[in-house]
């Protein structure tokens, strides 16, 4: 695992999920696309990130990958339900703000390809970081297809990024390898050149 990501496990990932469930329905109505979420944390663990429906959904995800006894499977899937009861019940504004992530998370993901496609010694440790926005699109990408022009500038770098990749070992934690299979998480299955 890339000593970037922090020292996270299952716990970790749903304390965030239980932490961010009870304000989504308020959160989805906000005009804000960031919004501050306290929860409490060990010392060794890395700061919660701010509550997007992005860093949700991967939270959500990650949960699921760390996830082994039948306790945490039963823990992680009455949160799930939950979820789904949300984007079911507020359906269109779980779209407005899938787009609105989107857009701002294509931004920074181009951002940080434009900087690495410049000096890429320098950008190369960040890589496994900086991943986790392409991740966060593709998750996105799931929620709503109908942002044309986002998926399209999306292919686009992909496509550029293919052609500098070197497939190789897997960038995160080994307990998330099948959560995230090379495809389409291709972009976690090796390094750019």
């Amino acid at each position: 695992m890339d000593s970037s990501l922090g020292m996270v496990d299952f716990n970790y990932e749903m304390r965030y999920i239980e932490a961010v469930l009870p304000q989504m329905e308020k959160y989805l109505h906000l005009r804000e696309l960031y919004r501050l979420v306290f929860v409490s944390r060990q010392e060794e663990e890395p700061p919660y990130p701010s509550l997007t429906l992005g860093t949700f959904l991967l939270a959500l995800k990650r949960a699921r990958g760390f996830a082994q006894s039948a306790a945490e499977h039963s823990r992680w899937q009455k949160a799930a339900l939950e979820v789904e009861d949300l984007r079911r019940r507020w359906h269109r504004a779980w779209l407005d703000k899938a787009k609105l992530d989107a857009s701002s998370r294509l931004r920074r993901w181009e951002d940080f390809l434009r900087e690495y496609w410049q000096k890429p010694a320098d950008q190369i440790d960040r890589y496994a970081y900086e991943a986790r926005n392409r991740v966060i699109l593709e998750l996105l990408k799931e929620e709503t297809q109908e942002t044309l022009e986002i998926w399209d500038r999306l292919a686009q770098l992909d496509q550029r990024l293919r052609e500098r990749w070197i497939q190789g070992e897997f960038l995160w934690e080994k307990e998330q390898a099948a959560q995230f299979p090379p495809a389409p998480y291709w972009f976690l299955w090796g390094r750019p050149l």
